[in-house]
């Protein structure tokens, strides 16, 4: 049986210690994160959801989901569980007071949203377009819909979903078939099928708001197919009195079937039919309809992927703690590391080298990856903030959008990869289903894949994040971190030869993406670097990630000078050591890679691959 405890310890010193939160007040909502208003948030959130969340996600894929008479019935428990999530005011945290939240920094909602997934995935996924659904309606719709839905949508009263996907299409979205015929009283008529739908039906919540992509035909009822021809509309599961905000008769989208997956059995995943269903168009003027209305949509898909970043980091830390917890337990062999003594026939296996190394490399990665992301969560809130300075906005706005790909697709490939390693630690007893080692791989796999699959992810960073605005993102980043380790060098407060193996590390990334810059150039384009652009952005993934371990280690070297460290203190020091030890040369060679290319790749045609 799987066992998890809230990393809130963890969440305290990366926000207290290393981030400081409490002294960023000229950000607003950042005035109140004391160290001890934040314990009285992370503290009820973490029993909350180790104690009701956590047996409810595990009880949940055994059961998984079901379509009966044409309406999804969720898992037992999930009903209740929504409810008393959605009433313990954890959805609505980072909301504003305004829409029903209750104000917070969207921080505090990073660290609720990662215990959300690691303990309840399926559940989570039925509400995790709530808030930016809430957020992009509230900038975008009409008055109308701002008033009735919003609401709704910001407290869990209702739900949402984002319909992308058809059967035949589903990253390329110019060539998607749904349209949306204008109707005499302004809404639209939605003819078409989805895919691919999470939480697309469900018995949690009265309504949904399905957020649907189609194109408008034009007089001779003929659709474009450019990007620009999609655009966003709204279309609930019940009509809403426009006037009132009541629920009306069920509009005419129902659900075809639902998809049985490798994971997440207790989400549905569904095909949903437009067949006729009224529609209202987001994003819209006072002079009409805009073709180019993507907006919406790009807005909400940003939320969307730094929220499945944390899912990466959620299942690298349940797989590292059921991992130790068995190594601890089960005895094999006799090792010359940390001996149980001569008495004992065989050693716990947590002594044993490469069964250390498969669980600190989940541990290494979690915490790592988990300072990074409230750091990049505390760029955000700056950016967004009218307190901080127009050039400095921009700055911090580039670089958040520039680790957007990076930490979606890093933080999810390498997630995965750690659960896949701390089930090895099982050996057979992991790929069994009494541990539930196996349910945390399954589930760790779909982070690959939705919200962008992770290859595009690395296309969207080398075709367009890093070479927009003349590689002004890319420049800002690599100057924020070469002053932070300039400034490691000359302080001499810093392990110096960690800050050199890693300062070595960056100079390279550094090199090979100027490569990459001057020879886009010479060749009007990215296009011959696109067989090695997922090498590129792991390369990110780790620089990064090794960044914020470095700072860890630097903070703890300095307090070891006045100091006893405590046990959290020393073992946050070995594991920094082990990302740069271990991790880090990994840039040198996918530098390597990149830099040579793979031109082999490109020498087959098509047909070429077949075997004959």
């Amino acid at each position: 049986m799987l066992v998890y405890k809230a990393p809130t310890k963890d969440f305290l010193f990366i926000l207290n210690d290393l981030l400081k939160v409490q002294e960023l007040k000229e950000v607003e909502g950042f005035e109140n994160l004391t160290p001890e208003f934040c314990q009285e948030i992370l503290y009820p959130a973490a029993r909350f959801h180790e104690e009701v969340l956590f047996p409810v996600g595990i009880a949940g894929d055994r059961h998984g989901a079901h379509l009966v008479d044409g309406k999804v019935l969720t898992p037992p428990g999930y009903k209740e569980a929504w409810k008393q999530y959605c009433g313990s005011g954890w959805l609505q945290l980072s909301m504003p007071e305004e829409l029903g939240g209750a104000g917070l920094p969207s921080i505090m909602a990073s660290m609720i949203g990662e215990m959300r997934i690691t303990t309840a995935h399926s559940l989570a996924m039925y509400g995790s377009f709530c808030l930016s659904a809430a957020r992009m309606l509230n900038a975008l719709a009409p008055e109308w819909i701002r008033t009735h839905v919003v609401p709704n949508l910001a407290t869990g009263n209702w739900t949402a979903t984002m319909c992308l996907t058809e059967s035949h299409c589903g990253t390329d979205l110019k060539q998607i078939r749904t349209t949306a015929v204008p109707q005499p009283d302004g809404s639209y008529a939605i003819h078409g099928s989805k895919i691919f739908i999470s939480g697309g039906d469900h018995d949690l919540t009265d309504n949904i708001i399905h957020l649907v992509l189609a194109k408008i035909p034009d007089a001779d009822g003929k659709v474009g197919s450019r990007l620009d021809d999609v655009n966003v509309f709204m279309v609930s599961k019940r009509k809403i009195d426009v006037h009132t905000g009541a629920l009306l008769e069920k509009n005419a989208c129902h659900v075809s079937s639902i998809e049985h997956k490798m994971g997440i059995e207790g989400n549905a995943t569904c095909v949903l039919n437009f067949d006729g269903a009224q529609a209202w168009h987001i994003g819209s003027t006072s002079g009409g309809v805009k073709r180019n209305s993507m907006l919406p949509m790009f807005l909400m898909m940003n939320y969307a992927r730094l929220s499945t970043a944390l899912s990466g980091v959620g299942y690298a830390e349940i797989a590292a703690q059921n991992a130790l917890f068995y190594a601890k337990e089960r005895r094999s062999g006799k090792t010359p590391i940390f001996p149980s003594g001569t008495q004992c026939v065989a050693d716990p296996i947590v002594n044993h080298p490469d069964v250390r190394r498969n669980i600190m490399g989940a541990q290494a990665f979690a915490e790592g990856a988990r300072a990074t992301a409230l750091r990049v969560a505390v760029w955000q809130a700056q950016a967004e903030s009218d307190r901080t300075r127009a050039e400095e906005r921009m700055r911090l706005k580039d670089m958040v959008d520039l680790l957007t790909p990076v930490m979606k697709a890093y933080f999810t490939d390498k997630g995965f990869d750690c659960a896949s390693d701390c089930l090895q630690v099982f050996g057979g007893h992991g790929y069994t289903k009494d541990y539930g080692i196996e349910q945390v791989v399954r589930n760790a796999r779909i982070g690959k894949i939705y919200e962008g699959a992770n290859g595009i992810q690395a296309i969207d960073l080398l075709r367009r994040k890093l070479p927009d605005n003349d590689w002004r993102a890319f420049d800002h980043f690599f100057n924020t971190i070469q002053i932070s380790v300039d400034q490691d060098r000359v302080s001499g407060v810093a392990d110096q030869s960690l800050v050199g193996r890693y300062a070595e590390a960056l100079a390279l990334l550094h090199r090979t993406v100027e490569v990459i810059r001057q020879e886009s150039q010479q060749n009007s384009g990215v296009l011959p670097h696109l067989a090695v652009a997922y090498d590129l952005l792991h390369a990110f993934g780790i620089i990064v990630v090794a960044w914020n371990w470095l700072g860890i280690h630097q903070l703890l070297h300095e307090k070891a000078k006045g100091a006893e460290l405590t046990s959290f203190e020393k073992r946050k020091v070995i594991l920094a050591c082990f990302w740069i030890e271990y991790e880090l040369p990994l840039v040198h060679a996918l530098c390597q890679r990149i830099q040579q290319g793979i031109p082999s790749v490109l020498k087959l045609p098509p047909e070429g691959l077949d075997v004959e």
